[in-house]
């Protein structure tokens, strides 16, 4: 939350003398100040149940008479209580006016306030060195305040509420510390921590603020030009200058990083998922040393369906190619794929022998076991093509029926009381339904899906044209189109999707495009409630499918 939308109690106290211990509050006041306002007010005089010192009378102009009648501390402390409410306090010297509510809370049996606590007189000691005195009645004057009502605690609260409003404009615009985190945490710096930012960092803001309000990528860069980080962003400016805000709330790494980077190159791209692939393609080429995640290609393996045997299997394999089988995911890691793949096997009962037992025509033990129609003994075709039109539907996202299956059978091998049967039929479901999210999303095999995603957002709708599985082109149509711009982009919708699927159809993709596919899958299911999907279906020719994706666009 940043510091000037917080709400802060501003409190002052007047009492007996200057020590907690053996004085008594005789004046308790407090304002809420916010969005540079004071917004309320509470103030009550005390009966301290004993007299008031002349020297204190001289300065208050509060008198043993005045408080005779007044309440004690037990009426008036749970009503100011009631004030504070879950809001920062405030004071101008901290421990002086705390240690008194404190003290007093302690003699009516009730804990020590445990709220937020902000001293103005620690924020002036590191943001005004310049000043001899950091009083109150110096800052009043350093600021010009006008100060009705001085030595008494209302005015004395509403005069600090002023003077907090100076010192967090000032925090701001000298410092660049705008959130409550950060305010919180400079009262408590040593003075050598507070000094001006350096002018390198205020020339990589000023890069900052030029920067585009668009999606791309962005990388900070050493002096001598080798990169030290690369991001994507929804909003190059914005992101780039979180990176350069609030320096002190951030890690030891980011502060690092920030403090070796001269200046800030970009790569505008038209939508974030473009962004998201041109920052994992530059992150991997060239490692920048603050980067940790994405700097190597990871294995991600596919599930296999093989439709070109007589008999498919259910395989996994790290890389895809066109060889007649239809590939699905990719899946997380290889354990994850294994498990995933023999949960599907043994729920459909696909087989899970090869070739050569498959010709050899003899049960093996997983028919045995139930877990194969054994086809190597029945060659009954039909039953089986069902089998895998059934797996083919759930790898699409298409049917969930798997999943009250495997929820059945968790609950009763519970209640049989075989835990570790349950456990994985658990852990199945989980991983299952978190496959079936990502693949409703897609919808096809990787390299049957060729669709166009229409995400729209205030200004425009944004096209992305997906063949193969992999991104391949954007479009933008505004909200409310002209017939030129409209006809336009239906022309280059049915350019992309105007060629013979079959011959361009690729040999085999390698780890660079499946992760292409692996990014594409995620941002889908991340952004599953912004965005529709127009599948291309096999007789759909390009023209009437790029009718059909306008058609869309126009309606959201």
């Amino acid at each position: 939350m940043l510091a000037k939308d917080t709400p802060f109690v501003v409190v002052d106290t007047e009492t007996t003398g200057g020590k907690a211990e053996t004085n008594r509050v005789i004046e308790l006041a407090a304002v809420r100040f916010e969005g540079g306002e004071v917004t309320d007010r509470f103030s009550q005089l005390v009966n301290p149940e004993r007299s008031v010192p002349r020297r204190i009378t001289q300065i208050t102009g509060i008198t043993t008479g005045m408080l005779y009648e007044e309440p004690p501390m037990a009426e008036v402390m749970p009503q100011f209580l009631d004030f504070l409410g879950e809001d920062v306090l405030v004071a101008h010297n901290m421990r002086f006016d705390k240690g008194f509510l404190d003290a007093e809370l302690e003699r009516l049996d009730r804990p020590a306030l445990s709220c937020d606590t902000l001293c103005t007189l620690r924020l002036a000691r590191r943001l005004l060195r310049e000043l001899p005195s950091k009083g109150l009645s110096r800052l009043i004057e350093h600021y010009d305040l006008d100060a009705p009502n001085r030595h008494r605690a209302l005015g004395d609260a509403e005069n600090a509420a002023r003077v907090l409003d100076r010192l967090l404009e000032r925090l701001a615009r000298k410092h660049d510390v705008e959130t409550l985190h950060d305010v919180l945490a400079f009262q408590h710096k040593t003075y050598r921590k507070t000094k001006r930012p350096p002018k390198r960092l205020k020339k990589l803001r000023e890069q900052a603020g030029d920067l585009p309000e668009r999606p791309g990528v962005y990388c900070f860069k050493k002096k001598n030009g080798s990169r030290l980080y690369i991001g994507k962003a929804k909003n190059l400016r914005e992101r780039v200058r979180s990176h350069l805000m609030s320096l002190g709330s951030k890690a030891k790494r980011m502060r690092k990083l920030v403090k070796h980077a001269r200046r800030v190159t970009v790569a505008e791209t038209n939508t974030e998922l473009e962004a998201l692939l041109l920052e994992s393609r530059r992150i991997k080429e060239h490692k920048p040393r603050f980067n940790r995640a994405q700097r190597r290609y990871r294995n991600r393996p596919f599930l296999r369906l093989g439709t070109h045997e007589e008999f498919p299997r259910l395989t996994t394999t790290a890389y895809l190619k066109d060889d007649g089988a239809e590939y699905f995911g990719p899946v997380g890691g290889r354990r994850a794929a294994d498990f995933v793949a023999d949960v599907i096997r043994r729920t459909f009962k696909l087989r899970d022998c090869d070739d050569d037992t498959l010709r050899e025509g003899r049960r093996c033990l997983y028919a045995e076991m139930g877990r194969c129609r054994a086809p190597c003994e029945n060659g009954e075709a039909a039953c089986y093509d069902e089998e895998v039109r059934r797996v083919r539907k759930f790898l699409t996202g298409r049917d969930d029926t798997v999943l009250d299956f495997l929820e059945r059978r968790m609950r009763a091998a519970a209640d049989g009381l075989e835990f570790e049967k349950a456990q994985y039929f658990r852990d199945a479901h989980r991983r299952l339904k978190r496959l079936l999210g990502r693949q409703r999303q897609v919808a096809a095999s990787v390299l049957d899906h060729h669709a166009v995603v229409v995400q729209p957002n205030e200004t425009e709708t944004h096209l992305l044209a997906v063949r193969f599985g992999r991104l391949a082109e954007t479009f933008s149509l505004a909200c409310n189109p002209a017939a030129s711009e409209r006809e336009r982009v239906r022309e280059r919708l049915q350019a992309c999707f105007a060629g013979d699927a079959a011959a361009e159809r690729p040999e085999r993709y390698h780890k660079e495009e499946v992760e292409e596919v692996r990014l594409l899958v995620q941002w889908m299911y991340e952004q599953r409630d912004s965005i529709n999907q127009v599948q291309r279906r096999d007789y759909d020719d390009a023209g009437s499918f790029a009718d059909a994706v306008l058609n869309v666009a126009e309606g959201l």
